[in-house]
């Protein structure tokens, strides 16, 4: 029987104290992850790439579901962003604008862009936007909402090169609470928070231990990066949290499900494919339907991306659509320019030029190297778990080594510029196996026997078979002639 000092403390009311504690520990994520996020300022000053993704998410409500957002400052005031089609007639008509925004909507002129033909305005109530552009020449359009970077073009950016998922989310909620920043960081909270959640109960399936758990809070909080990312408006988050999911459904033998979420990653981001190849080995080495794994793993996955798709192969069209797809393609496999500090895929869990998401608060997008160190250990051992019969310890690993081998094939594709934030979509399954690394050393006979086991079948397998005795050759013997 197996000595486990975690289990005696298996009672039931234990048992129950230890759930508490854990649902009061994931609230406290949520909220220091809120907090966090409610003191990074908004797109006027960058935000690392989530001052893309909600520019971009503005544009697509607008020109592709043909709606606005509002935003509304804490004093009351209704803000909007005017562009115009050359600055020429901008610097014209700034006086007119200013008088009709004073005198029809108590309202003012707040900032002029330098890189865009735009300006920001701010009124006590709300703008009639048709009357404004009808009196005012050379207005290409107004947008309600939070102010826009000052970027050339920044009006019809859509982020092509990334799928739309995030970007419907957070127009989503955009809509309904308002454009302003911690909106648009909610949903990333919301995402970090679950996928605590999810990652919590894959360790108890894994360990049958509710203690043990209490580790994937203290990685949590030890680890910078996951509170980072689930503070910001980022793509990464949301493809780690689905990457989660689809793990945490293989582990409960819905592989269905598995794969429609992998789907989703998918549709956050393009990388959020690469576990379809972990879902399929698995399928097939459990000896699942051979059909069904190559359905679910490959197919069903690729329904469920093309699905999330279809607003924007509506407005735009196949063609339209098709090339968008290509161009994200192109861009995951080609370097791009001088910028931010770049990493590998494995320097990421080291720290090497970890990604400054945000100054003042200060919030990089490093790791601990310690967590992932025990991780890898375990993914040496997990062949010997599995040959006990743990096949479920399969998941975690395949689910990290695909995501982690996809990131290196793009390198070794050419795209050399990397970034430390995309770990996030590892950290989850490293936190699994570190938890499962430190529980097996309560008893590190595990450990010995596993290295017996590998040295063995090396030694086996290394070792000279014998010669079948009908295959071996008889040697003829030799004959001396007497001389006469």
């Amino acid at each position: 029987m197996r000595m486990d000092i975690f289990n005696k403390l298996s009672s039931e009311k234990v048992r129950k104290i230890a759930i508490v504690l854990m649902v009061v520990l994931t609230i406290a994520f949520a909220f220091a992850s809120f907090m966090l996020a409610n003191t990074m300022q908004g797109t006027l000053g960058y935000v690392s790439d989530e001052t893309w993704y909600v520019t971009s998410s503005r544009n697509i409500l607008r020109e592709v579901f043909n709606v606005q957002p509002t935003y509304i400052s804490s004093d009351g005031y209704y803000h909007y962003s005017v562009f115009f089609y050359t600055p020429n007639t901008r610097d014209e008509m700034i006086p007119l604008l200013n008088d009709v925004l004073k005198t029809q909507y108590g309202g003012y002129i707040s900032m002029k862009y330098n890189k865009t033909y735009c300006v920001t305005i701010a009124t006590q109530k709300p703008l009639n936007q048709e009357a404004i552009m009808d009196n005012i020449t050379g207005i290409e359009l107004i947008q309600s909402g939070y102010q826009y970077p000052d970027n050339e073009g920044i009006q019809n950016y859509i982020n092509s090169e990334h799928p739309p998922l995030v970007k419907f989310i957070l127009g989503f909620f955009m809509m309904t609470f308002g454009d302003r920043p911690i909106v648009w960081r909610i949903p990333s909270i919301i995402m970090g928070t679950l996928m605590l959640a999810l990652i919590c109960s894959m360790v108890i399936k894994l360990t049958k231990n509710l203690f043990i758990t209490f580790l994937i809070f203290l990685f949590a909080f030890m680890d910078s990066i996951f509170m980072a990312m689930s503070s910001i408006g980022m793509l990464d988050v949301y493809a780690a949290f689905f990457l989660t999911l689809s793990a945490w459904l293989a582990l409960k033998n819905k592989y269905f499900l598995s794969a429609i979420s992998l789907g989703l990653s998918t549709s956050a981001k393009l990388t959020g494919v690469f576990p379809v190849i972990a879902l399929l080995l698995y399928m097939l080495i459990i000896n699942f339907n051979v059909i069904k794994s190559f359905v679910y793993s490959l197919f069903v996955s690729f329904v469920a991306w093309v699905a999330v798709n279809i607003p924007l192969i509506i407005h735009y069209g196949v063609q339209t659509w098709i090339n968008q797809v290509e161009g994200g393609l192109k861009w995951h496999v080609s370097p791009r320019p001088n910028g931010p500090p770049v990493s590998t895929p494995w320097g990421w869990l080291y720290n090497q030029n970890p990604f400054a998401l945000h100054f003042k608060p200060d919030v990089v997008a490093k790791v601990d190297p310690v967590i992932y160190f025990m991780a890898i250990i375990m993914l040496i051992f997990v062949p010997y778990l599995y040959s006990k019969g743990n096949k479920k310890y399969l998941i975690p690993s395949f689910w990290f080594l695909s995501s982690f081998l996809g990131y290196v094939g793009v390198y070794l594709l050419g795209n050399k510029t990397l970034y430390s934030f995309y770990v996030i979509t590892l950290s989850p399954t490293v936190y699994v196996l570190a938890a499962v690394f430190i529980y097996y050393l309560a008893e590190p006979r595990t450990f010995k026997d596993a290295i017996k086991f590998y040295y063995y079948s090396i030694k086996n397998r290394l070792k000279p078979k014998p010669v079948p005795a009908q295959e071996q050759q008889q040697v003829p013997q030799q004959t001396t002639q007497g001389t006469a």
